[in-house]
């Protein structure tokens, strides 16, 4: 099958196998991990990844003898049968197509062949892997056994001709497009050819790829994705949104490319839909940096390695010659360039360490902690200086420029890990409403992880900029509105329905587990009189039956359309500031927002939880106002739920106005909650008068909750 050479050929094709041939010391988790425990075990997901750095490694032209591919062998050559596995499951069909690839002595593979004969169900028609049974399974077997076959490793132990019947009878029950694929090259390398029945598969295969452009494996709510990569429009927030859709889909892709182009000399029909699907997908990431392209794009190891895997073994396929004669003069040229780089690496990296540890960096003045919040996490302004200790008087103090105060923000390293997390998961589109997140810079003996932020000091909180700039208040109710839901949007254009439990994991299990908590506080300390416990009581068991009433009507809430949320967004985390008017861009906005506190950030949430959240924290707010200032509020208020009603109706979302008011209920009631850690505080310092509020402050609150639940429940019912 001839083809026209790729685009940027060498330099890709040589990044991205410089790249899979990195992946043991990058990725050890995933390529050759160490095992789970002392029988050798190792993660499923590790095994499945190596076996794919083998093909990818093949397909690029190396043979079996390549060093690290005579490590890998090692690796996987593990005793069969054993204690943990007697069976050939999954893990084991896997290394045994691994050993395959890699030539492995017969020692290792003939136990695991004959293991695997002996799962053929009575009657021949199919073997059986994990007790499944499925058409699957056979299809995997027979691809192994194909593979047996090469070697001449089946001795008798099933002849071809079973081999082809049964590859005929397993395309019928293959319903996956790359599954298919594969039934179609087995039958088509065994039988020499292609029944008319089995011809009519490879038609079905044709003309997905009509109506796609060239995806494969997409089902048909998403064929729209095809059509944003036949556009290249998509964009870096979508492959955030849809990366399983996608990862499924150009997986599947690939596979078919590899599959089928063995086919395309016989089926001159094949050639433009597979030069098209090659084109589409090359089109996504090729030339400079092409792995980090990928990589920026399916960012989790598993899912890049397997991508980068797997499009080396479908451009091999595609060009029908191993790849390392387009991309070995550009790899021999980086390996150069890195082995240069390393010979001074060492000594540089030794100086800049004695350099830090000479350096003096101190703090001027005690931390001043800025809040006690919902999370174990703890914020401070810190005001750091260096010293030159080459003069010992300590006039040698030097401010540092651009950080005069910083933000220190400190907690368990779990905690900290996730929002460092949730701000990689970002999508570019929307990545600058959020203030940066850098790496953990410190991680101490009691397991705290330590960031160092930057001090948005030129920023005030929402409800400082309505109390302290009076002229910023019009421009506030003009631009929040539309800076929020700019956020819930992103450049997502057709947002995918919730799936079905979402309701439950955002609004209702997270509300009964505060509710417990509220009470706890009120009934266990004794911090009430009787007439307010009785009120405390008769308020539990009118929220426990509100929440058990929203349970029942639950199924009327789901499969809403999903949109990015902040997940805590009260207005101590909305930072504004008012731009100058050099500032001011072609868009006349006036202000510039930053969204701060990513913990429960979620890119496939509701973004009415944000709205209700803002609105109920807005109301209770009011009460830090005076009273002729409190109408700022009230505006604001309405202005930014009228901005959610109109992006409901513009999203078609029906349930929208009662999801908010539900919203407004989980975060009156999450308030409750997160006071009854100032109220505990109290109790320990034994400062019972403060505890006591703390109580009557709950009774309020979660007053207030029920009220916004009986506008959902008469909504629903």
């Amino acid at each position: 099958m001839p083809q026209s050479l790729l685009p940027d050929l060498e330099q890709t094709v040589g990044d991205l196998a410089l790249d899979l041939m990195r992946a043991p010391r990058l990725y050890p988790e995933m390529v050759r991990s160490a095992p789970l425990d002392q029988r050798g075990e190792v993660a499923p997901d590790a095994v499945r990844v190596t076996q794919h750095y083998v093909a990818g490694l093949l397909a690029y032209g190396f043979d079996a003898s390549y060093e690290e591919l005579q490590e890998t062998l090692r690796w996987f050559d593990t005793p069969f049968p054993s204690e943990t596995h007697r069976r050939v499951d999954a893990v084991e069909m896997t290394r045994l197509e691994a050993l395959l690839l890699l030539n492995a002595p017969e020692r290792c593979i003939l136990p695991r062949l004959e293991q695997l004969l002996h799962q053929r169900t009575i009657g021949g028609d199919h073997f059986m892997i994990e007790g499944r049974g499925s058409d699957f399974d056979t299809l995997w077997s027979l691809k192994v056994l194909e593979l047996a076959d090469e070697r001449g490793l089946l001795n008798g132990l099933v002849d071809r001709e079973q081999l082809r019947q049964l590859a005929g009878r397993v395309i019928a029950g293959t319903p996956l497009d790359k599954d298919l694929a594969l039934a179609l090259r087995l039958r088509y390398k065994l039988a020499g050819g292609l029944r008319h029945t089995q011809r009519q598969s490879l038609e079905k295969l044709l003309r997905v790829a009509e109506r796609t452009g060239g995806v494969w494996g997409l089902d048909q709510d998403m064929l729209w994705v095809a059509e944003y990569l036949r556009q290249q429009n998509l964009t870096a927030g979508d492959f955030a949104t849809h990366r399983d859709v996608l990862r499924e889909a150009i997986l599947s892709t690939c596979y078919v490319i590899e599959n089928l182009t063995p086919l395309a000399g016989d089926f001159p029909v094949l050639q433009e839909p597979l030069r098209r699907a090659m084109e589409l997908w090359w089109g996504v990431f090729h030339g400079r940096n092409a792995a980090n392209t990928l990589h920026a794009l399916f960012p989790t190891p598993y899912d890049y390695l397997m991508i980068l895997a797997r499009t080396l073994v479908a451009v091999r396929a595609y060009l029908g010659a191993p790849l390392i004669q387009w991309g070995t003069s550009y790899a021999h040229r980086k390996l150069v360039e890195l082995e240069l780089e390393q010979v001074a690496q060492p000594d540089r990296e030794s100086i800049r360490e004695a350099l830090r540890r000479w350096l003096r960096v101190d703090l001027e003045g005690e931390p001043d902690r800025l809040r006690l919040g919902m999370s174990d996490t703890e914020i401070v302004r810190i005001k750091p200086y260096v010293s030159n200790p080459m003069i010992p008087d300590g006039s040698g103090m030097v401010s540092i420029p651009y950080a005069n105060a910083l933000i220190v923000k400190y907690g368990p390293k779990t905690e900290i890990e996730e929002e460092r997390a949730n701000y990689d998961r970002l999508p570019a589109s929307i990545r600058s409403c959020f203030a940066m997140v850098p790496q953990p810079s410190y991680q101490d003996e009691y397991g705290r992880s330590f960031l160092i932020l930057q001090d948005l000091n030129s920023y005030r909180t929402l409800i400082e900029m309505l109390k302290d700039v009076p002229q910023a208040r019009p421009e506030i109710s003009a631009e929040l509105g539309p800076f929020l839901l700019g956020v819930h949007t992103g450049q997502r254009r057709k947002p995918p329905q919730a799936p079905y439990g979402l309701l439950w994991e955002l609004y209702l299990l997270p509300m009964q587990e505060h509710i417990g908590r509220v009470f706890t506080y009120i009934q266990d300390n004794a911090l009430l009189d009787q007439r307010k416990l009785e009120q405390a009581d008769q308020l539990k068991h009118t929220l426990l039956d509100q929440m058990g009433n929203l349970v029942r009507h639950q199924l009327k809430l789901e499969g809403f359309p999903v949109a990015y949320m902040h997940g805590d967004l009260h207005s101590r985390n909305i930072m504004v500031r008012r731009l100058p008017t050099r500032e001011r861009g072609n868009d006349s906005r006036a202000l510039d927002f930053k969204l701060i506190d990513l913990e429960k950030l979620r890119l496939d949430g509701d973004a009415a939880l944000d709205g209700g959240e803002l609105l109920a924290d807005l109301r209770l707010a009011m009460s830090s106002l005076k009273v002729s200032d409190r109408h700022l509020l009230e505006e604001l208020i309405e202005t930014v739920r009228a901005a959610y009603m109109t992006f409901a109706v513009e999203r078609g979302d029906a349930t929208f106005p009662t999801r908010l008011e539900l919203a407004q209920a989980r975060a009156l009631i999450r308030v409750a909650k997160g006071r009854t850690k100032a109220g505990y505080a109290f109790l320990r310092e034994s400062r019972r008068a403060p505890a006591i509020n703390v109580a009557h402050e709950l009774l309020d609150l979660t007053a207030m909750a029920i009220e916004h639940l009986k506008q959902v429940l008469n909504a629903l019912t």
